[in-house]
């Protein structure tokens, strides 16, 4: 409630913050006609805009929690409707008083305690910059006890299961005894005054435990134990102030451990993504008989695609592409085990077949990828210069497009399941001739099974079509239109699956 005495200094204090709020409601009747708008009180006319010498034409009570402290007054206006408005603005003015008044009231009953004040304000200053929980909690426990005028404090946080706790002068809980507080305040959900030797032999007195909430649940609190002097309204209220801007600060401090694991995370992955992308072929090797492009567009920041190009002296050009089952980090850690090994395997053995390439691979990955529960579809192929003939292996990979020169394309079927699937690879060398014109188109997934906003797949159709429709045009520009046709069909979709492409054409 606020008494009439204070009303004079809300009035002063209301004309000096809050002028542009008046301003704007007098300017508001100045536009519409009116020649003046004021306060007054007891009278006098304390506030003043445009010209309000004269008697008023129009005057409404302003009253404070029922009580009459003067007249909102407008010049050279009348009638129902102006009446309404002024109504309205007195009301709001007001309100405007109540709040100046209990900020007045606020601030004479801080002042009255200096010490609190200004520990209250080395609480502010103190918390502004702390973004590690350990200092918040600490400079929460230090400055707590001269504003509570207490013997002893603790301040405690439990985000699981395992409660961080800062004394001040020194510890006098036992570990299992803050997790009972903690139980306690989330099943009452309201603070606790209990005898101070219910916490410690050594206190006397009576201890408070303040709740804190941090994003809406109570995440910490505030024990402070006096002795002798009992909890009385306002130091209540000073704690609960206290507790809700420790809340505010602690959510700053998750908010910035968050971020900064984001960010830490972020750079990891970007990293990877780099790393990733070093590991592809960075040129296209130059093959007598054939044109070459290859490309890979990853879903996330990193995939579970990969290809890749092995030229060995006196060994067939080699090239792969595999298709690591699901997508993120995990595809992209076996991705790079696939290419290594493939590597590996290639370059060791001796005048090696794509069927003995994929039965080394699956035995090194299956207990791997069992243990995952996760696959990799695989295609190795080999193209022998001299006699024009392409070997390949498949395991379990699709799409593969062939289409001979003059013909039509067609799938090549896998002949065996995917790398991780069986103890053994159950794969066979397959053998074409590649030919001027002849054109090979290795795919991963990600291309066919790309869906429109409806959730139409591109599907195998589409791209044998396309295939068709590009027989006559470079390697290059046919990888480019499979991206570029597969886009415009998603029209926004976002991307579900890395899409990864191989595309050979014999000149």
């Amino acid at each position: 409630m606020i008494e009439t005495q204070d009303t004079p200094l809300a009035l002063t204090s209301l004309l000096r913050t809050h002028h542009t709020h008046l301003q704007t409601i007098a300017d508001s009747w100045l536009r519409a006609g009116a020649a003046g708008f004021g306060l007054q009180t007891q009278n006098k006319l304390v506030m003043s805009f445009g010209t309000a010498n004269d008697t008023p034409s129009l005057s409404v009570p302003l009253k404070v929690n029922g009580r009459t402290q003067g007249e909102v007054c407008v010049y050279g206006l009348n009638g129902e409707s102006a009446r309404t408005k002024l109504q309205s603005d007195a009301s709001l003015i007001a309100t405007l008083v109540t709040l100046e008044s209990e900020i007045t009231s606020m601030t004479l009953e801080l002042i009255g305690n200096q010490d609190q004040l200004l520990a209250l304000y080395e609480l502010n200053e103190s918390l502004r910059n702390r973004l590690e929980m350990g200092e918040v909690l600490s400079t929460l426990a230090q400055v707590g006890i001269r504003l509570a005028r207490a013997q002893a404090t603790c301040a405690a946080l439990m985000l699981e299961s395992e409660p961080t706790v800062s004394y001040y002068p020194e510890p006098f809980l036992r570990p299992q005894a803050v997790v009972e507080l903690f139980e306690r305040l989330r099943s009452t959900r309201n603070r606790l005054l209990v005898e101070g030797a219910m916490l410690h032999l050594s206190l006397s007195g009576m201890a408070l435990i303040e709740p804190i909430y941090a994003r809406g649940q109570i995440l910490a609190f505030l024990c402070v134990v006096r002795d002798g002097e009992p909890f009385h309204s306002p130091d209540l209220k000073l704690m609960r102030a206290v507790c809700d801007h420790a809340g505010g600060q602690i959510e700053n401090a998750l908010l910035y451990q968050e971020t900064l694991a984001q960010a830490r995370f972020q750079t990891e992955m970007e990293m990877a993504q780099r790393v990733q992308a070093q590991m592809l072929p960075q040129r296209i090797p130059q093959i007598a008989g054939l044109e070459i492009a290859a490309g890979a567009l990853t879903a996330l920041q990193v995939g579970g695609d990969v290809y890749d190009f092995i030229q060995n002296p006196g060994n067939p050009f080699m090239f792969m592409i595999g298709d690591v089952s699901g997508k993120g980090m995990s595809a992209a850690l076996l991705m790079s085990a696939i290419r290594t090994l493939v590597r590996s395997r290639a370059r060791v053995t001796p005048a090696p077949s794509p069927a003995e390439i994929m039965a080394g691979l699956n035995e090194d990955l299956y207990d791997d990828f069992t243990e995952l529960s996760m696959f990799a579809t695989t295609f190795f192929g080999q193209y022998e210069i001299e006699t024009r003939q392409l070997c390949y292996a498949n395991a379990g990979h699709s799409p593969i497009i062939y289409r001979p020169a003059g013909g039509r394309a067609a799938l090549l079927e896998a002949d065996a399941p995917p790398i991780g699937v069986l103890p053994e690879s159950l794969c066979q060398n397959q053998t074409i001739s590649f030919n001027s014109g002849d054109i090979l188109v290795i795919l991963t997934d990600g291309f066919s099974e790309a869906a429109d906003p409806n959730g139409v797949l591109f599907g195998y159709e589409r791209l044998l079509n396309l295939v068709d429709t590009l027989a006559d045009q470079w390697a290059e520009a046919i990888a480019v239109e499979l991206f570029n046709s597969v886009a415009a069909f998603s029209d926004g979709h976002a991307q579900d699956d890395d899409q990864t492409l191989i595309v050979l054409k014999g000149v």
